[in-house]
């Protein structure tokens, strides 16, 4: 999985969500941090910072590898987003996992965790190809 392919699947998704508008960083003049999204839902504006951690032995100058496809993990009910930033973070994942067409092989919101990490909210994505997805909230 590459960075920029993740995001515009990340905002399709975040697009989808009722109510909700999406931007990539870039378009929403956020230059602290170079790939994300910015989430305009529940009311308030949210920043989702992407890092991509590549498969064993991935160079990141070859061209765009095909997908590796495999089982999804379970649906999650999409949530009603709120000014809860939980219910975006929850929302954002459950719109990737019902878009998903099986590159995702698990994923954990850190807001479930039961110690979130200082980050907070957000998630890390396993794909089937071996690279690991981490969606970040930063602001």
């Amino acid at each position: 999985m590459r960075p920029a392919r993740f995001q515009q699947l990340l905002l399709d998704a975040a697009s989808a969500l009722p109510g909700a508008a999406a931007k990539s960083f870039a378009d929403a003049g956020h230059a602290r941090h170079p790939v994300g999204v910015a989430v305009e839902a529940g009311g308030r504006k949210s920043l989702w910072q992407i890092v991509v951690v590549g498969f064993p032995g991935e160079s990141w100058g070859a061209a765009d590898p095909e997908p590796t496809l495999g089982e999804k993990p379970a649906l999650l009910e999409l949530p009603t987003v709120t000014s809860d930033l939980s219910t975006v973070e929850q929302a954002l994942v459950a719109q990737l996992l019902a878009t998903d067409p099986g590159e995702i092989a698990a994923v954990e919101i850190y807001s479930t965790r039961p110690n979130p990490p200082a980050v907070g909210h957000g998630a890390t994505l396993d794909m089937h190809d071996g690279s690991k997805v981490f969606i970040n909230h930063v602001r």
